[in-house]
């Protein structure tokens, strides 16, 4: 009864047969959630089995390795089968015990309510699980990254066989990946998942209003599929002898081209795009990946043998940076009026724009002060000795001097912007790249002074500093109907 499963795991057992340790372990994984999964059924009426080998065989194809694979095999045992993260960690080991760890929700008998988070109450038991759930991911992913990237294979396959329930929930499900998981793919840089998250919850959104972009979206690319592959096949043959080893294809997705389209005709709409106004925005992405060599080097022979070799019908008309990669592309049309972004980059550097930054250099983006607004732009805002601070588009001075340290927002007096000589109010706006100094109230002794105001509330945009004095004007008697 497993036998179409079976198959699909063998795409994944593939990827590892040059190593027999690596195979042996992502078998036992497979066999094990097999076992424990063998009695449960998913939503749609699938073996539950089939989504932890989807997820996992989404991480295969992008090349994670034989712990993490495991890790997605089993990532559903703890919160659904009698398995223990202990007995995960004997069998495995302590990396695939953290990741499995990572993305279990918390379990409801054992949940208890933080009475210092304004956001939980006793009455909203589900929600406060659900958040502190996603807490606890970035929490434990701070520590091992690598379990992030289970989250989101993990969502990515849910959101793609999402069909099975009504229509309202899948609508709550975008809302909450749109908090949660997708901030969390964009700081760690992950392209891959965070443009097919983004796809799937933009599909979700227009499921009814988009149904014809979406077939006209299909069509144009159905009716371009042949000529991607010979331009692919003349990419290669043209860089058979040069620095370039790998040329890739990649079609740019709905939601893009949609975004694009938008920027270009500000009043489109989306039930009626037509193939002609697809054609206006680039759709294709051109991956000429290399191995050795530097950039400048490679990029210089890269325009030279295209403008030699490439074809008349061909012209290079737009050149721009890349949002993850950082670094330039250049846009491409032939004479049927497809336009293509050319990427020209390392293997490496391809690895990391589309996988993510995984080695924890993110940790100040995901700190306790700002899970609370990862869905809010961040900006770099300096303090006096020049050490940066992430805090959201929009904060304030009292936000800042509230992320610096409690007592020094309680102790606020005024800031001062970039050495200016004027005495900034709490209330200003910062800036990217701002730097502040935030000058306090000491007493006699040399303490820190309080200068909280109750209108100290309309000062601040940060969801911590705002918990920050809601609690303490709490402790003062401004509870409402539960002060005594």
């Amino acid at each position: 009864m497993f036998d179409e499963i079976d198959e699909r795991f063998e795409l994944i057992a593939q990827q590892f047969s040059q190593d027999s340790s690596s195979a042996d372990m992502v078998r036992k994984a497979y066999h094990t959630a097999r076992h424990l999964h063998q009695d449960q059924r998913r939503k749609d009426g699938q073996f539950y089995i089939s989504h932890p080998v989807e997820v996992a065989l989404i991480l295969a194809n992008l090349g994670f390795d034989a712990d993490v694979v495991s890790g997605a095999l089993l990532h559903d045992v703890v919160e659904d089968c009698d398995c223990d993260l202990e007995t995960i960690r004997k069998e495995f080991n302590d990396n695939v015990a953290e990741m499995v760890d990572c993305v279990s929700a918390i379990d409801k008998e054992k949940f208890v309510f933080d009475k210092d988070d304004l956001f939980e109450n006793e009455n909203f038991e589900k929600a406060a699980i659900e958040e502190q759930s996603f807490k606890k991911l970035i929490a434990i992913g701070r520590k091992n990254p690598l379990g992030f990237c289970i989250k989101f294979a993990d969502r990515l396959h849910n959101l793609r066989t999402i069909d099975c329930f009504q229509y309202g929930k899948q609508l709550e499900k975008v809302k909450e990946t749109e908090k949660w998981i997708l901030p969390v793919a964009r700081i760690l840089n992950s392209e891959y998942f965070f443009r097919s998250i983004t796809n799937e919850c933009f599909k979700i959104k227009h499921k009814f209003d988009g149904k014809e972009f979406f077939e006209q979206y299909e069509n144009y690319h159905k009716l371009n599929a042949e000529n991607i592959d010979k331009l692919t096949r003349r990419l290669q043959e043209i860089f058979a002898n040069s620095c370039i080893n790998e040329v890739e294809a990649k079609n740019v997705r709905e939601y893009k081209v949609y975004e694009d389209l938008n920027k270009l005709v500000k009043t489109i709409n989306i039930s009626r795009i037509s193939q002609g106004q697809i054609l206006k925005v680039t759709n294709f992405n051109i991956y000429l990946l290399y191995k050795n060599g530097k950039y400048k080097d490679n990029i210089v022979e890269v325009l030279t043998i295209l403008n030699k070799n490439l074809g008349s019908g061909f012209k290079i008309i737009d050149a721009k940076i890349g949002n993850f990669t950082k670094k330039p592309y250049f846009q491409v049309e032939d004479e049927f009026k497809n336009k293509y972004n050319f990427y020209v980059m390392s293997v490496a550097d391809h690895i990391l724009q589309r996988n993510g930054t995984l080695d924890g250099q993110n940790d100040e983006l995901l700190d306790a002060d700002n899970i609370d607004n990862l869905d809010v732009e961040l900006i770099k805002v300096k303090t006096r000795s020049g050490e940066i601070k992430y805090i959201p588009k929009g904060s304030t001075a009292l936000d800042f001097a509230f992320k610096i340290h409690k007592a020094i927002g309680f102790g606020f007096k005024y800031a001062i912007i970039n050495s200016s000589k004027t005495k900034c109010p709490p209330y200003t706006k910062l800036l990217e790249g701002d730097q502040v100094e935030i000058v306090i109230d000491k007493s006699e002794k040399g303490e820190i002074s309080n200068n909280a105001e109750l209108k100290w509330l309309a000062y601040v945009n940060s969801d911590f500093a705002k918990k920050v004095l809601i609690r303490h004007f709490e402790k003062l008697g401004f509870a409402g109907k539960h002060s005594s």
